[in-house]
C-alpha cells in the first residue's frame, strides 16, 4: 500500500506539470509534434512513398480485442493500409479482432514471447509488466480528452522509456485512445457515490478499477472480456464498466443492462505494442514505417473515439 500511494502521488505531481504549467514541463525534452493535433514534427519524418531496397518482406500478425464497428477495429485497419502503402506492400499486416487470439493479457504474452508480432492492449495489461503504466489510468486525473494525450504524449511517454518494458520483452510503440470509461448496469440508476452500494460490478483485473468500485462499495468481480456478456445475461454480476463505444457496440443494453451511467471515471488507451526482439530485428527504415502508421491510426482514433460519443448515447434509445 505504501508503495502504491508513493506511486499514485508521483503521477499527480506530473500530471499538474501539465495541467499548470506552461506548454512543456521544466526540462522535457518533448517537441511539439509529440503533442495531438501538431504534425509538423511528424511530417518531417515520414518515410518515402516507394521503400527503398532495405524494405525487406515483413509480416505483422496484429491481435486486439475489439467488436468489428469499434473505433479501434477501425484504427486497426488504417494501420494496417498505411504500414502497407509505406513500404510498398513490403510489409503486411494481419489483424485479428474480437479476441480471436484471447483475451488481453494472452495477447500480450503471445506477443512478449514472439508468437505474434503486435497487439493492441490497455494500460491495463502493460502495468503486468511495468506498474506505472496503472498510474496513467488513476481514477478522476483527467479533465478532458486534450489532458489525457497530454499526459501520455508527453511526459508518461519519458517516464516509461527507460527500458522497464522492453527488458520484459515488449516495446509500446505509441498509445491511440479508448476512451473514457462508464457504467452500465441493470438494477438501478447511478446519480451519486452511494448509489453504486451494494451492486455486484464487473472490472478488468486492474488495481486502480478495482480499488475504484470496491470503495464506493460494490462488489467487484473479475471476468475476461469474451465472457462478459454471458454473464451479464445470466445475472453473474448486475454490471460492468467500459467506454461508450464498447457498450453500443457489444449491444449491452440487450444483456439486461438498461442504465448507463455516464461517470467517466477513469481514460485509458490502447497501445499499439510490439514484440521487442522482434521490433530490435527490423530495420530502421521499417521501424519508421510502424511508427509512421501507428500515429495516423492514432489519430483517426482519437477524433472518432470523441466524435461518436453522443451518437452511441443515443442509439440505445432508438433501439429500445
Amino acid at each position: 500500500m505504501k508503495r502504491a500511494f508513493v506511486l499514485i502521488l508521483a503521477l499527480f505531481m506530473m500530471l499538474g506539470m501539465v495541467a499548470c504549467g506552461s506548454s512543456e514541463p521544466a526540462g522535457s525534452t518533448t517537441t511539439p509534434g509529440a503533442q495531438t493535433g501538431d504534425k509538423t514534427a511528424e511530417s518531417t519524418q515520414k518515410p518515402a512513398d516507394k521503400p527503398a531496397e532495405s524494405v525487406k518482406p515483413v509480416k505483422i500478425i496484429l491481435g486486439h480485442f475489439g467488436a468489428p464497428n469499434e473505433p479501434v477495429s477501425k484504427a486497426a485497419e488504417t494501420f494496417k493500409q498505411k504500414v502497407e502503402e509505406l513500404s510498398g506492400g513490403a510489409m503486411t499486416v494481419e489483424i485479428h479482432g474480437n479476441s480471436e487470439l484471447g483475451n488481453a493479457p494472452e495477447m500480450a504474452e503471445q506477443t512478449r514471447i514472439g508468437a505474434i508480432q503486435a497487439c493492441l492492449v490497455s494500460q491495463g495489461t502493460l502495468d503486468k509488466f511495468d506498474p506505472r503504466y496503472a498510474l496513467v489510468t488513476a481514477p478522476y486525473v483527467y479533465s478532458g480528452y486534450e489532458h489525457a494525450y497530454a499526459v501520455v504524449d508527453g511526459p508518461f511517454a519519458e517516464w516509461v522509456s527507460d527500458g522497464v518494458l522492453e527488458s520484459k520483452g515488449l516495446h509500446n510503440v505509441g498509445p491511440w485512445d479508448y476512451g473514457f470509461r462508464n457504467l452500465t448496469n441493470s438494477v438501478r440508476e447511478v446519480k451519486k457515490p452511494s448509489d453504486v452500494a451494494g451492486l455486484r460490478i464487473r472490472t478488468p483485473q486492474e488495481v486502480q478499477k478495482v480499488a475504484c468500485f470496491e470503495t464506493l462499495g460494490a462488489t467487484v468481480q473479475q471476468i475476461a472480456f469474451n465472457e462478459l456478456i454471458s454473464a451479464l445475461k445470466q445475472g453473474t454480476v448486475d454490471g460492468q464498466e467500459n467506454p461508450i463505444s464498447t457498450i453500443y457496440n457489444n449491444s449491452m443494453w440487450e444483456a439486461n443492462q438498461k442504465y448507463l451511467s455516464l461517470t467517466r471515471h477513469t481514460w485509458e488507451s490502447v497501445n499499439l505494442t510490439v514484440c521487442n526482439s522482434w521490433w530490435n530485428s527490423l530495420t530502421g527504415e521499417q521501424q519508421k514505417i510502424i511508427e509512421e502508421a501507428s500515429k495516423v491510426a492514432r489519430d483517426q482514433m482519437r477524433q472518432e473515439v470523441q466524435s461518436s460519443e453522443q451518437d452511441y448515447i443515443q442509439k440505445p434509445r432508438e433501439l429500445l
